[in-house]
């Protein structure tokens, strides 16, 4: 799904009765902008809109509500753990340096590493909704192509012996393999002991064009339409073989059948979540 895709799937499943949500982004509607915000106050719109979410045929709005939810609850534990820095990869509309106030309370450092331009109007946006900044938030500018997060984050303050949490939702899809491969890199050698990356990827099959999967066709198509090709998978059942050979060891790897089991309960027991995609949260190894 498009940021804007995935940012309107977690501000219309926050819209549903307490009881039935998923995860809950209080500044999701903030973000969509005040029109939208307007109209979602609208009973009838609201019903629509949930509606229109509960009959996407892909089942990636479900997929994209869980998995923020997960990695909510993921830094919550780390929180309770003492990690000491959040770094954000690809942060666009990602709220949790917001939500948490536990982040600022405790002093933990949070730094949002993004294009400018999209950064730009993430200031605005934060700007307009908030006020003011955390000032435990940093911002560090990127462009993937040519710079390099060993330069840009330790210029903005990053400490690489630190414990510290990566969290990397909704990117990898969109990187080349050597992307994907330059960050694990930079994870595994300078962050801090019991530093963790948490991530979302697609199985290698949802890409495979001659794949029998409906579910994979929609999804490359809606792609396609807002020109966000997919680019990177990992071949089914072997995470643990690929974190393992790039410095991490697995902690959790979680499919679409154990969010599903985890967090659709009662009404929700109904929804659909892309089958072909899963999250990994792994921890950095301890070097010998």
């Amino acid at each position: 799904m498009s940021s804007r895709s995935t940012l309107q799937a977690r501000a219309i499943e926050s819209l549903r009765p307490a009881d039935e949500q998923v995860c809950y982004d209080t500044l999701a509607l903030n973000f969509m902008g005040a029109l939208w915000a307007k109209l979602a106050t609208n009973r009838l719109v609201k019903r629509l809109l949930i509606r229109s979410l509960d009959r996407e045929v892909t089942g990636t709005p479900a997929l994209v509500v869980a998995r923020t939810r997960y990695i909510d609850d993921l830094l919550k534990a780390q929180i309770e753990e003492g990690v000491k820095q959040i770094v954000i990869l690809g942060a666009g509309y990602d709220s949790r340096a917001y939500r948490f106030n536990r982040l600022q309370q405790e002093g933990v450092k949070v730094f949002e590493v993004d294009h400018e331009y999209t950064q730009r109007l993430k200031v605005w946006t934060v700007r307009k909704a908030l006020g003011s900044f955390p000032k435990n938030v940093t911002y560090v500018h990127i462009d993937f192509g040519s710079e390099k997060l060993e330069v840009n984050l330790p210029e903005c303050g990053y400490q690489g012996n630190l414990k510290t949490l990566f969290i990397w939702e909704g990117v990898t899809t969109y990187l080349t393999a050597e992307a994907v491969d330059r960050t694990l890199a930079f994870i595994a050698g300078s962050s801090g002991e019991g530093s963790c990356v948490v991530f979302d990827y697609l199985f290698e099959s949802a890409l495979d064009v001659t794949s029998q999967s409906r579910e994979a066709e929609l999804l490359r198509r809606q792609s396609a339409r807002v020109h966000e090709p997919l680019l990177f998978g990992i071949k089914d059942n072997t995470i643990e073989g690929f974190l393992s050979s790039r410095g991490f060891s697995v902690v959790e790897n979680v499919t679409a059948k154990s969010l599903k089991d985890a967090y659709f309960k009662g009404k929700g027991q109904q929804r659909k979540l892309f089958p072909l995609a899963a999250i990994a949260c792994a921890r950095v190894r301890r070097q010998k």
